[in-house]
């Protein structure tokens, strides 16, 4: 994890950091140090060089996501009038919840209700506002929004590279396409540092790799060798035990943003390739335009006897889906800690039509590989999958790009130093001669 050749770092170290190298003159018959193969003087070059030229766009990408880690405590942390409720027994459905809100605001567009942190929420279509109802005394509380504020302004930085129109920050430039690529200017953004950051976790395990007989040298902090050698075992230290979550970051970030390699990665794990089946969606069977519409409470309960379960939310009907879509968090939910959207099951529900079901479930009908792709391997991307103290394992990681920024800036300035310090000691000797 570090772009400093050993001879450079012995010598460095040899110092104890000191600003002059040492005029000591080494014996004549000291055997010379072997030199680095190509492949691995390529591969601390392109470590070094991709770390100092686009780090700064790697960490605030990383550091963002770490505190992004927390959306939905945050949220609610920032939201407390939002999230005032009573301890009393609930008195109040979804459905009642959604006419409520209905008849206190008529021009909100309701797209959707569901429940986080004890409240009722129904939100609009566009995803960008909700008001929340104390389920036991029908109060309507604030009406918040979704995607404005300092945390909507970091998930537009770090989700859309200020490419989401929803979200505050937008710059529409980000959405135009990109020469050659038939993409975004914000898909290539974010992918590209997707690909930087696997570029730097496998390039920086290979230079740090120790051998086997020397495996237990590369864990090692040397806190008495002064500065250099230090920050540079902090450096190896740090970046190997993050190496699993940085490619773990960087290959979903880049999947996100480039499906093809979404597909590879199925592909390469022996799963479907195809990621969207043809179960996953759903076409309402034709019913006479006389038929009663299913209603909110009733799409409610045939989704939870479908999927036992947390109803995590119900999108509505609309214009261009005549169709219920019940999230349902079941057992085992890998967004079980995420604000709202937190389902991982979905139930869709013909508006018409309470016998017209679907149910769309990843580890059903799928390979083990899409499975595992779908349940573990995208959500650990947002670290929902585990409670707010596990997270702390994530939060953790995901600084380490910072981390791993000032001590590789540090090592490489103290090298810098070293050698210009050399340098001016040579021109000094020669001028004596």
């Amino acid at each position: 994890m570090t772009g400093v050749d050993s001879r450079s770092a012995s010598a460095l170290e040899a110092t104890g950091d000191r600003s002059k190298p040492s005029a000591r003159v080494a014996p004549a018959n000291r055997p010379r140090r072997r030199r680095r193969k190509p492949i691995r003087q390529v591969l601390i070059r392109t470590h070094r060089w991709s770390a100092l030229t686009l780090g700064l766009l790697l960490v605030i990408q990383c550091t963002t996501g770490a505190v992004l880690l927390y959306h939905g405590e945050l949220f609610r942390a920032s939201h407390g009038s939002f999230y005032q409720r009573t301890d009393a027994a609930p008195i109040v459905t979804t459905e009642q919840a959604v006419d409520l809100v209905r008849a206190a605001d008529p021009d909100f567009d309701v797209g959707w209700v569901g429940s986080d942190g004890g409240v009722i929420a129904v939100g609009n279509r566009g995803s960008t506002a909700a008001y929340a109802v104390d389920p036991g005394t029908g109060r309507i509380n604030a009406r918040a929004g979704l995607t404005d504020g300092v945390l909507g302004w970091l998930v537009n930085l770090h989700d859309c590279a200020f490419g989401c129109l929803r979200y505050v920050g937008t710059v529409p430039a980000v959405n135009g396409k990109a020469p050659i690529l038939d993409v975004t200017w914000a898909y290539l953004i974010l992918g590209g540092l997707g690909v930087l950051l696997v570029l730097l976790a496998v390039s920086g395990a290979a230079v740090w790799w120790p051998s086997l007989k020397r495996i237990r040298h590369g864990f090692r902090v040397r806190t008495n060798k002064g500065r250099f050698a230090r920050d540079r075992d902090l450096h190896n230290v740090i970046g190997i035990l993050g190496v699993p979550f940085l490619l773990m970051w960087g290959i979903t970030g880049i999947a996100f943003e480039f499906p093809a390699v979404e597909q590879a990665w199925l592909a390469v794990t022996g799963g479907n390739a195809v990621t969207e089946m043809p179960n996953d969606t759903f076409t309402p069977r034709p019913t006479a335009p006389q038929r009663p519409p299913v209603s909110i409470g009733e799409a409610s309960t045939i989704a939870l006897q479908q999927v036992p379960g947390r109803l995590a939310y119900l999108k509505l009907p609309g214009e261009k889906a005549d169709y219920y879509r019940a999230s349902i968090a079941g057992a085992y939910s890998p967004y079980a800690h995420r604000a709202f959207y937190s389902g991982d099951v979905l139930v869709y529900i013909n508006a018409r039509d309470s016998a017209d079901i679907k149910v769309v479930d990843s580890s059903h009908d799928r390979p083990v590989a899409n499975t595992f792709y779908d349940k573990v391997f995208r959500p650990a991307h947002f670290g929902w999958l585990v409670n707010g103290w596990w997270r702390i394992i994530w939060l953790l990681l995901g600084l380490t790009p910072a981390a791993l920024a000032v001590t590789g800036i540090s090592t490489w300035l103290v090298k810098r130093r070293t050698r210009r310090n050399a340098r001016t000691l040579r021109a000094g000797r020669d001028s004596v001669t």
